[in-house]
């Protein structure tokens, strides 16, 4: 027998009655997957299922998890400690000690939307995160209270997932941005949330909120306003019965910091609520063998499919319309989707052909991304391209609900129009990549996606495939395809300059929209970003390591370098090679150096390069000087300009000036001749 039925969290996390069997498979959620349960918490989306085995001895109930655990941990953890979720967000997001509060903002939508849009969880590529320094700790734990936005008590869901994240950054190592207004060590020696971490003083997070908790009870007791400053300062005074001068000193802090205090006992009010608001199914059993405990455990944990946004998809009756006559290109590309899953498939429905558009595509390793087999990631990434594209055709947007409008739109002949749809797009793609520019784009094996964005991809194969259509599908050496050319070079122009100028921030499908309805209007030569906005933005990366006064990194360096070679006319290697970045003097001497903005000046475009990588060759970390292998040295001195007798000269630190004034008038020059020969041919 069982029994189904929910629990609110806070119950479920505190029950003592919960033990664990012994037979455990090893924990494996790590940082990412348990901020994917919290985003599910603040979302107030299903928590999922736990299984209990209910034994009874003696009217000694006790109740044995045999899954959930993991679940149960993350949450507990949350509850117990709240700078957990920055931990786990910092994975997530690819939070770095030196991001500004803005930056966060960009990176907490940006993944949020790619998590709960496109379903894409499990590969982690390792390049957001940075190992943050001892050094970098000591200089973060002597920054004032940072200037977020004044706090609005009625934030709820996503946004107060993220005002939680913005207050803990960033987390140094006497405190955090949550414990910092709770610094009282001037004039307290030892305050019961102070813990030795490695030897050092430090302000824990999780022993403070049973301080804040001890003083709530003390109001209780005594029938105050916890969120009265006095009783704060009446609560201090009796907890640490100071003298006259201490308490004067107290007082003035805490008035100073009264509106962060209350801040931060609110949040964990507001945690609170949303635990006890919050509820999990339960599934409870009783008396279960152990043989049977053991299997039901072996059941959920080896035999139980995830459901995929993609699943869910299918499972609509307006995408389950059978395709009466499949052509041989539809058949085979639906049998090897479901071979990849699988799966055994009799009949080919509607849903089927834009979950195989992208693998119809030709170019995708340019357009979008060269698509692992293996990758799960990509598998889901690949079927949502393609409904995403379908749908911008159709109903001229890519958003949730345009998809849904999608399945239901009855004008689409599905039998015939999707096959020229993806003819079209071929056409499209192969008139682009007879170009110069996006042959040499191409041959420094550039992805769109994996340099610029998802949303840029999609919006680049959209506007392209629609000023195709509005210029009457031409082919061959028509003018109109020349102009298809030129403005398909100022669409990636354009949108390599907006994604470093943050210009992509906010909603991208809203964007994507906006840019499609708007190409109706725009004149057959569409107008391009001007040369002196270019001007400017590299006169700012060079002289100021900056971009709109923000600092620069090398992902944003990336985009600009590839479109500098393009454009520069640099050929790329042959195509059996890799590509790496390489940093013209290493890394390694910008970290033991003590120039100001090392961190961000050894990423600056003119100490950036790209070189071809053989299997057992490349330049790596080594200094100009220590390149041996002359293979590698004639590809240094092609790709990036340093004859091989400036090699000794640029693996000194003290001649990047010199660098700077080499490499920073070719990138200029190539941003303003080169350019307007391509625009103006």
């Amino acid at each position: 027998m069982y029994e189904i039925r929910p629990e609110s969290l806070k119950s479920f996390i505190e029950d003592t009655n919960i033990k664990l069997p012994r037979f455990q498979r090893k924990q494996t959620w790590d940082d990412k997957k348990n901020f994917q349960l919290c985003i599910s918490l603040f979302k107030e989306y299903p928590l999922g299922v736990s299984i209990l085995n209910v034994e009874d001895h003696s009217g000694m109930k006790t109740r044995w998890l045999l899954d959930g655990r993991q679940r149960r941990n993350a949450l507990t953890k949350f509850f117990q400690d709240p700078e957990n979720i920055y931990v786990w967000a910092k994975k997530f997001i690819g939070i770095k000690a030196n991001d500004q509060l803005l930056d966060i903002d960009d990176k907490f939508w940006k993944s949020i939307n790619e998590y709960l849009e496109e379903d894409e969880l499990e590969e982690d590529d390792g390049l957001n995160e940075e190992p943050q320094s001892e050094d970098d700790k000591e200089k973060l734990s002597l920054f004032k209270e940072p200037e977020i936005e004044n706090y609005d008590s009625s934030k709820t869901g996503l946004d107060l997932l993220l005002h939680i994240i913005k207050l803990t950054h960033t987390k140094a190592i006497k405190h955090s941005g949550f414990t910092r207004p709770f610094d009282f060590t001037k004039h307290i020696e030892k305050l019961p949330y102070q813990i030795i971490d490695n030897g050092k003083k430090v302000l824990n997070s999780q022993k403070l909120k049973s301080f804040i908790n001890e003083y709530k009870s003390y109001c209780s007791n005594d029938s105050l306003d916890y969120k009265s400053l006095a009783s704060f300062e009446d609560f201090m005074e009796y907890r640490f019965s100071y003298d006259e001068k201490t308490k004067k000193n107290i007082n003035k802090q805490i008035e100073q910091s009264w509106e962060h205090i209350l801040e931060r006992i609110d949040i964990l009010d507001k945690i609170t609520n949303i635990y006890l608001n919050s509820k999990i199914g339960l599934i409870e059993v009783k008396n279960l063998k152990s043989v049977d405990s053991q299997k039901i455990f072996n059941i959920i944990n080896s035999e139980g499919t995830k459901l995929s946004a993609v699943e869910i998809l299918s499972a609509k009756p307006s995408w389950n319309v059978k395709i009466t006559n499949p052509t041989p290109p539809q058949i085979e590309s639906v049998k090897n989707l479901y071979n990849t899953i699988n799966v055994v498939n009799s009949d080919i429905v509607k849903w089927d052909l834009p979950a195989t558009l992208i693998s119809r595509m030709d170019s995708t390793d340019f357009l979008f991304k060269n698509f692992s087999p293996n990758s799960k990631t990509d598998f889901s990434k690949r079927i949502t391209l393609g409904f995403k594209i379908l749908a911008g055709k159709y109903q001229k947007g890519v958003n949730k609900d345009d998809i849904d409008k999608l399945g239901r739109n009855k004008k689409i002949q599905w039998e015939s129009e999707f096959e020229q749809f993806i003819s079209d797009l071929n056409t499209v793609s192969k008139l682009l990549l007879s170009s110069d520019y996006f042959k040499y784009l191409k041959s420094w094996k550039f992805s769109i996606i994996n340099t610029l964005s998802d949303a840029i991809a999609i919006n680049f194969v959209l506007i392209t495939y629609e000023d195709w259509v509005r210029k009457g599908k031409p082919i061959g050496y028509d003018n109109r395809v020349k102009q298809l050319q030129k403005n398909a070079f100022s669409i990636l122009d354009q949108s390599i300059y907006e994604y470093v100028t943050k210009g992509w921030r906010g909603s991208s499908d809203s964007k994507i929209s906006k840019n499609i309805s708007e190409l109706t209007y725009k004149p057959d030569i569409l107008p391009p970003v001007s040369k002196e906005k270019w001007r400017l933005l590299i006169d700012e990366i060079l002289n100021s390591n900056s971009i709109d006064g923000n600092k620069i990194n090398q992902g944003l360096m990336q985009p600009i370098l590839y479109h500098f070679y393009a454009i520069s006319k640099i050929q790329g290697p042959d195509t059996n090679y890799d590509i790496e970045v390489d940093h013209i003097i290493p890394q390694s001497i910008f970290k033991s150096s003590t120039l100001i903005d090392k961190d961000i000046l050894v990423h600056n475009i003119f100490n950036l390069g790209l070189l071809p990588k053989d299997e057992n060759i490349g330049k790596g970390n080594k200094k100009l000087i220590e390149i041996t292998n002359q293979w590698l040295i004639d590809q240094i001195e092609k790709y990036e300009s340093i004859n091989l007798l400036d090699f000794r000269k640029y693996s000194n630190l003290n001649n990047i000036l010199d660098l700077k004034e080499l490499r920073g008038d070719i990138i200029l020059n190539a941003f303003d001749q080169k350019r307007d020969n391509i625009l103006n041919n």
